[in-house]
């Protein structure tokens, strides 16, 4: 490999080499790098000339793109002005978000020198400036950053973040929304159910209910229906909508008719007596009731329809969503202007198209039945989305091409993983000012009370996979890691959203104490934790801790393997109550948070992902063996829960 090849990828912040999960470092390849590189969009033709270009380009810089700087402490940015420009000459403005500007000469606001250089003749002089004062610091939010001076004209975008809130001491109740089966279902979950499950769950004392993301899969073909590959992270998935509430079913005799005919019920019939979700026949039944619904809202001036038109104008991303999924075209959002606007500026008309109105229709129904199911919900972001999806011809910027995200060989998956979605560009993100990301955020946060982050080591570097290369030939990229934490951190306490990183598995030590750091809770999981000479280790305070995940085996199976015969030994006892042991020990532990998966209760086998299978294996299609009024109704399940929760409460007053 070529010195000159190498020197560029560490100015792309592409990795040359990564310590694999046994300790050993692995070289990354050319070929790797040089591909990289390419989705990166360095100029690769001439790598000596692309050096000089980059090296220049950030000798000459007068303000970074976005600046992170913390709620307390130095607020200072780095300024770089030509040696031929003095600093009295140029002001600085720092506009907050209500519209106040704030003017000042450069020169006032400068701390202290930081050195200077010369680059091809061109000298540069830089500085740290002061953009607190002494009596006030900046407070939290996003703030425009302006340098002008003659021949000097640089904008920025700086985040002031404070730390995550940190959540009170409290339990949750695990069910995916997928797998809740009721009485009256349409052969999946829905956001009604959700509701009643928060409800039981708070009515025993707990503090929220956990699922898996919530997002709209990608039902195209092949159907895709992994939670954690959906074709949009910027609305709610329509799948879960109950159609039998909606207020237009009194108005659509069309829809009443449907509802009604034998081929519909007998349809219905056939999907709830399936042990698995049949995805595409639900959601098509599904669409056959929302498009008169759509037609009959549409059809006349009326209260909801004022809302829903208030709506799109407010949410411009989500009517460009509703033509996506009616097969129109999508225009990339280009928005102007140097402070993020994660919602764009774009006019946005409801359609014309009878198609489109009822996808625009459906995402506001799911936003409301969302906003019913109750505040204290677990929500999970998953890493990455569908790369056919909507998000990735929204803001096409924001993503890399060329490259798959993933993880190296471990000793889970030897020959490694291909995730199957296109990673976040960082500099894409960065010339955006973070405005997808941002808009993201603020979706998820709206509706959780505690929000997962899937694989939070992608704050830091994220390993990437060329097109048609196997998972072995990959090398990690760095992201702007104190830029997206704050942004989290700020967007958490906007919102008062705790917030989990998903930290499983070999995770470099900066990721734990940049968490620790920012008050994000770690994921704290007892199958990964436990040993033989430890059957019942304590969880840290700060950390949300659970026996298992939706990627590991049932409690059941776990505990029946032939490798788990001195933990057995050491816990005593049957299933039963060696599940009541491990839920004692967590529920009276230190972990702020403790989840409890509902179907464990019931010693339930067939888990929800077996990872590295195919689609043949069922992934995400189980649905759970009782309904919700057998669960709500059966006296050792409520039994399990209170005992949780009094377990809970008594460990706030040791």
């Amino acid at each position: 490999m070529s010195e000159d090849l190498r020197a560029l990828a560490e100015l792309y912040d592409v990795e040359t080499s990564y310590v694999d999960a046994s300790g050993a470092r692995r070289d990354a390849s050319a070929e790797v790098l040089r591909a990289v590189l390419v989705a990166m969009g360095a100029p690769m033709t001439d790598p000596p000339s692309a050096m000089r270009e980059e090296l220049l380009r950030r000798h000459e810089q007068v303000l970074e793109p976005v600046v992170a700087l913390p709620a307390v402490g130095t607020q200072a940015v780095e300024v770089g002005i030509p040696r031929s420009v003095h600093p009295r000459d140029c002001w600085l403005a720092l506009e907050a978000e209500d519209g106040a500007t704030r003017h000042m000469r450069l020169m006032a606001a400068i701390h202290r020198p930081l050195g200077s250089a010369s680059l091809e003749g061109r000298a540069m002089d830089r500085y740290e400036a002061q953009l607190s004062t002494p009596v006030e610091m900046l407070a939290p939010g996003y703030y425009g950053l302006r340098i002008e001076g003659p021949g000097v004209d640089a904008a920025s975008t700086v985040v002031v973040a404070p730390r995550c809130p940190v959540p009170e001491r409290s339990w949750g109740a695990f069910l995916p929304v997928h797998a809740m089966r009721t009485g009256s279902d349409w052969g999946v979950g829905s956001y009604s159910a959700l509701r009643e499950t928060a409800r039981w769950v708070g009515d025993l004392g707990g503090g929220f209910v956990g699922v898996l993301p919530l997002y709209p899969g990608y039902y195209g073909e092949p159907l895709e229906v992994s939670p954690y590959l959906p074709v949009t992270r910027l609305g709610w998935n329509e799948l879960y909508i109950d159609a039998t509430t909606l207020p237009e079913l009194e108005v659509s005799q069309e829809a009443r008719a449907l509802l009604a005919s034998d081929k519909f019920t007998g349809a219905l019939r056939a999907l709830r007596a399936s042990e698995h979700v049949d995805y595409s026949t639900s959601m098509s039944l599904l669409f056959e009731v929302l498009q008169p619904l759509s037609n009959a809202l549409f059809s006349s001036a009326s209260r909801r329809r004022e809302e829903l038109e208030a709506f799109a104008r407010s949410r411009p991303d989500l009517v460009a969503y509703a033509r996506f999924r009616a097969g129109q075209r999508v225009e990339p959002l280009v928005v102007t202007g140097d402070a993020p606007d994660p919602a764009g500026s774009r006019d946005a008309p409801v359609p014309d198209d009878a198609a489109a109105r009822c996808h625009l229709y459906a995402q506001w129904v799911a936003e409301q039945q969302l906003a019913g199911a109750g505040t204290n919900l677990l929500l999970d972001l998953p890493v990455g989305v569908h790369p056919q999806g909507f998000d990735t011809r929204l803001e096409p910027a924001a993503f890399a091409q060329g490259v798959e995200g993933g993880s190296p060989p471990d000793e889970f998956f030897a020959e490694g993983q291909r995730w199957s979605f296109r990673p976040f560009h960082p500099r894409g993100l960065r010339a955006q000012r973070y405005r997808h990301f941002i808009a993201v955020l603020r979706h998820a946060m709206r509706h959780a009370s505690i929000l997962r982050l899937d694989h939070v080591m992608g704050l830091y570097r994220l390993y990437w996979v060329p097109a048609g290369s196997d998972a072995t030939e990959g090398t990690y990229v760095r992201y702007r890691d104190d830029e997206l934490r704050a942004i989290v951190a700020l967007e958490a306490h906007r919102s008062r959203t705790a917030v989990v990183g998903e930290d499983l598995g070999t995770v470099p030590e900066e990721v734990r104490e940049g968490m620790a750091n920012d008050r994000m809770l770690r994921s704290w999981v007892l199958q990964f934790e436990m040993t033989p000479g430890a059957p019942l280790p304590d969880p840290p305070e700060l950390s949300m801790a659970s026996i298992g995940t939706h990627d590991l085996p049932r409690f059941v199976s776990f505990w029946e393997s032939p490798q788990r015969s001195r933990w057995r030994r050491a816990l005593g006892g049957d299933a039963r109550r060696g599940l009541r042991a491990c839920l004692d020990h967590l529920a009276a532990g230190p972990a702020r948070l403790v989840l409890a998966d509902v179907e464990d209760v019931w010693l339930e086998r067939e888990p929800h992902n077996r990872p590295g299978t195919g689609a043949d294996a069922g992934n995400w299609q189980h649905r759970s063996a009782r309904t919700l009024e057998e669960i709500f109704a059966d006296p050792d399940v409520r039994g399990a829960f209170e005992r949780i929760d009094d377990l809970r409460r008594e460990g706030e007053t040791l």
